[in-house]
């Protein structure tokens, strides 16, 4: 019988790295091996839990030289986005974790304070790393400490607002260094004018080659070389404005250092470096590739930009992929349609569209606020504009969403996907606030498909409809029992509140709710139902206006229900507060004297231990049968 080969012995035990500190003493000629080693660790443990690997494997070299170069935590490393931190949590002595890596209660996909003081400031979303910097260099000025500041971001994150409006802040005697991390990517290739400029700023190789020849070969010349040299210099800077347009970066301030190759770690420990030694405000360009190391990760990064776990069963249709088909089919009919992403397109499944109709497709980047005035000022002038959104993301458009679309009764269409609990990215991606934030918005419709019959039957009332309208739906597929439960006949054009039993006979329990969570509230029936419990659901599926919807569920009820809301969201401004402050004012003596809220009540559903998050939120089907009478 063939003796099975043991497996290859790792290079470096990355369990022994527990501070930077240990990174530093290791000679600089082992970082190249050392960075294979971390590629091999990223692949095993990604592969098996599931994160971001694409993004982790381009910037191995960087994140090594970053903690060799500077003194982290006294410096302050601060990672756009996080999901690139990876290699930083394993040289901050967290590689033991990774078995657990985005599991509820486990270690975060992102950087996060709570968990490491060498991750100075937590992130999840994009483009606000600038200015978390720039407030920590600025800190460490006001109080005399001596300390840098280092910003990583990637092109993508430069095409959102905060960044420009940071920089527009930043003082050139800042020792605040911004590492530019040009990969073209995002999640699906960059977009946008600025885009654009990054991809060409100073490509020149003649430009780079004369530069380099001259500043090395002028100073030789006996006598006259230095003079010669200040004067080509002042020669080059003048032609490089009239050739090559001025560095945007230089213009406001910083010195300007690359692009450089950042996946060979000798040159970027070396930019690092003279970027140290500056003691100003820096801006180091490099180039990096995303998937780096891993064949299939550099032919798709997109694909493998955030990876399920090896067990997780094969994805299949979603909300979001019917979504998709849906506003196809939508605008074949209307050419008044079209689609918006904030560089979401992939992730919002709006890919059909953009191949069906590129010229109504628009990926304004990581800008949610721009692209929701962007929708509203397309909807003033005739069209249907459709924002898809996560729903996190669109917690930074508020102002937009009251100001430009809702004051004004523009007809713009917020589709908003990811509501609900994101168990796997954590706080800084669940979805439990835009029921909460969209309620107190005047003239907007909101609405809440628990399966694909419903959000088709929505969406075809959503785009002919005159007024704004959000319509939200979870991260997953459709529960089959939900169609079978509350639409055995098939008639989902009839959504908005749906009993599973007969007006005038209720039963004792009536659990109402919306959403996925709907799954929660069915499986609880089903364990009631064999101890003999009598328990009904209302599935509420149109939420605002709220008295319309109380309007509906009014009859269902008697004082004598035994009423549990459901609700996967935040309890404060919720739709169960508000449903039962109409239902108070509706039905007045005979509101059921039992009336119990089960929703997320005034926390961010973090917990720092492992367990289950709908446990841990109080939302459970245990949860429901432990109200049950």
């Amino acid at each position: 019988m063939k003796q099975k080969q043991p497996p290859a012995k790792a290079a470096y035990d990355l369990t022994k790295l527990h501070t930077p500190a240990d990174l530093r003493a290791l000679p600089a000629k082992e970082m190249p091996a050392l960075a294979e080693e971390i590629r091999r660790f990223l692949i095993e443990k990604v592969s098996a839990s599931g994160g971001h690997l694409a993004s982790n494997l381009g910037v191995v070299e960087l994140s090594l030289a970053l903690h060799r170069v500077f003194d982290a935590p006294n410096d302050h490393i601060i990672w756009d986005v996080g999901h690139q931190s990876y290699i930083h949590k394993i040289i901050t002595g967290r590689a033991d974790r990774f078995d657990e890596l985005r599991c509820v209660g486990g270690l975060c996909g992102f950087t996060n304070r709570a968990e490491s003081e060498y991750d100075p400031f937590g992130a999840g979303h994009s483009s606000t790393s600038v200015s978390a910097a720039l407030g920590f260099a600025m800190a460490d000025q006001v109080a005399g400490r001596q300390a840098y500041t280092v910003a990583v971001i990637g092109d993508g994150a430069f095409t959102g607002g905060m960044v420009h409006e940071a920089l527009n802040n930043c003082s050139p005697d800042l020792p605040l260094i911004i590492v530019l991390n040009e990969n073209e990517m995002s999640i699906s290739r960059n977009t946008g004018a600025f885009a654009r400029y990054i991809a060409g700023i100073r490509s020149s190789r003649s430009y780079l080659r004369t530069k380099n020849r001259t500043k090395s070969l002028l100073p030789r010349i006996p006598l006259v070389g230095r003079g010669l040299y200040r004067m080509a210099k002042g020669l080059t800077h003048f032609l490089k404005k009239r050739l090559y347009r001025a560095n945007y970066f230089e213009e406001l301030g910083f010195l300007y250092l690359g692009p450089e190759n950042g996946n060979d770690y000798e040159r970027t420990e070396r930019i690092l470096r003279k970027a140290k030694e500056r003691r100003g405000a820096v801006l180091v360009h490099l180039k990096t590739t995303k998937g780096k190391g891993y064949t299939p990760a550099e032919n798709d990064p997109s694909h493998f930009h955030s990876t399920a776990p090896n067990a997780a069963a094969p994805s299949g249709e979603t909300f979001h992929s019917v979504f998709g088909r849906e506003l196809v089919q939508l605008a074949a009919k209307d050419t008044r349609i079209c689609a918006i992403t904030a560089a979401m397109g992939l992730g919002c499944g709006l890919d059909d569209f953009r191949a069906a109709y590129p010229n109504r497709f628009f990926d304004v980047g990581i800008a949610e606020e721009h692209a929701a005035t962007f929708a509203a000022g397309m909807a003033a002038n005739g069209m249907i504009p459709c924002f898809a959104v996560y729903s996190t993301f669109l917690q930074r458009a508020y102002d937009s969403v009251v100001h430009d679309i809702a004051l004004q009764g523009l007809p713009v269409k917020l589709f908003i996907d990811r509501a609900g609990l994101a168990h796997r990215d954590g706080a800084t991606h669940h979805g439990i606030f835009d029921v909460s934030f969209l309620s107190a918005i005047p003239n907007l419709r909101l609405y809440a498909p628990a399966c694909y019959g419903t959000l088709r039957a929505m969406m075809q009332e959503v785009v002919a409809s005159n007024a704004p309208c959000a319509l939200r739906y979870p991260n997953a597929g459709e529960d089959a029992r939900v169609a079978a439960t509350f639409y055995p006949d098939g008639d989902f054009d009839r959504y908005g509140v749906r009993a599973d039993f007969a007006a005038g006979e209720p039963p004792r329990n009536v659990i109402i709710t919306y959403g996925s969570i709907v799954s929660e509230a069915l499986n609880a029936k089903e364990e009631a139902e064999k101890s003999g419990l009598s328990v009904g659901i209302i599935l509420l599926e149109t939420l605002k206006p709220y008295d319309e919807a109380a309007k509906r569920i009014a009859p269902l009820l008697t004082r004598d229900t035994n009423v549990i809301f459901l609700e996967e969201g935040i309890e404060n401004g919720g739709a169960a507060s508000l449903i039962a402050l109409s239902l108070r004012k509706q039905m007045g003596e005979g509101f059921p004297a039992g009336y119990h809220i089960l929703a997320i009540c005034d926390h961010f559903a973090s917990p720092t231990e492992k367990t289950d998050l709908y446990h841990y939120c109080g939302i459970s089907a245990d949860d429901i049968l432990a109200r049950l009478l």
